[in-house]
Order: C-alpha cells, then sequence, then structure tokens
C-alpha cells in the first residue's frame, strides 16, 4: 500500500526481506533487518592467508601460519573452513587443523582434507563448542597428515559471522 498524499501520517506497511533475498540484492521493495543482514553473504567476514609459499613442498607440523584476529571480528564464529595447494600432491590426502592458540582448543571437528591429486580440499566441519573468535586471538594453520607424494603451496580460507 501506498501512502496517501491527502493523509502524510499514514504509513504503509514494510515486507521485510529473507536472508535469501538480502544475499540476492534484488528486492528493491524489501526492507531488511539487522539479522537477516548478519546470517546474509554480507555479514559474512573473510580472511585468507598463504600458510606456505608456493613452491615449498608441505611438511607435518603445527604453525604453518598464524593468524591475528582483528577487532572486525570480535565475537563472531568461525563459520567455514577451507585450504588450497598449488600443486598437488600423490598417493594419500593432506589434512589440515585450525587451533585457536589463545584458548588452545581445535577449531574443527573433522579437518579439511586434500584428496590425492587434487588442489582444493573438503571444508572442514567446525566445532561448534570452539568457534568462537575474540580480538588478538591467534589461530594456528597445523598440516596433520600429508600425501607420500607432498603438495607444494599451501592456501587457507577462513569464513566468519555472527
Amino acid at each position: 500500500r501506498k501512502v496517501n498524499a491527502a493523509q502524510p501520517d499514514t504509513k504503509a506497511p514494510v515486507e521485510l526481506a529473507t536472508t535469501t533475498e538480502t544475499t540476492a540484492g534484488t528486492n528493491s521493495t524489501r526492507a531488511v533487518t539487522p539479522v537477516g543482514l548478519a546470517k546474509s553473504v554480507f555479514g559474512t567476514k573473510v580472511i585468507g592467508v598463504i600458510a606456505v609459499e608456493r613452491a615449498t613442498s608441505l611438511a607435518v607440523g603445527d604453525g604453518k601460519v598464524d593468524i591475528p584476529i582483528p577487532a572486525a571480528l570480535n565475537g563472531m564464529n568461525l563459520t567455514r573452513a577451507q585450504a588450497m595447494v598449488i600443486t598437488a600432491g600423490t598417493t594419500n590426502a593432506t589434512t589440515i587443523a585450525i587451533y585457536n592458540a589463545t584458548d588452545s582448543v581445535e577449531m574443527l571437528s573433522g579437518n579439511i582434507s586434500i584428496a590425492s591429486g587434487a588442489t582444493v580440499g573438503t571444508v572442514g566441519t567446525i566445532n561448534t563448542a570452539n568457534d568462537d573468535v575474540a580480538t588478538n586471538d591467534v589461530l594456528r594453520v597445523d598440516v596433520d597428515a600429508i600425501s607420500t607424494t607432498a603438495p607444494k603451496g599451501l592456501l587457507v580460507v577462513l569464513e566468519f559471522a555472527l
């Protein structure tokens, strides 16, 4: 319903956009709520890091890279973790863990796994009991297992939301 020019105090009803509609960004007649925005792709913040340089073979070990959490992520939760290598390894999978060194907890209940011959890993399973981050937390990328012929390079992408 439109506002009647003869009755300027009449208020039109407002339809609220769903999270899907907010993410799509194609509806110009619905209002966005704070929760709808936070749950949409626009409420997601992403960190991407080079954990191991592209020409370097991976090796098992903790702390391939440390990731400091900025104030913009304070109070958010890890919602997605994925890793990629530049050159695929062969024979057996390479597995990657995300560890919150500040809280001394594993953030994944199921590690990221990069299959033999692949360059993109599965999305890790988030441990919802340990997914929250605070300003100045330090997250650590650990390589728990590698292919027999080691892959080269390691990129990690972490997504956070409220």
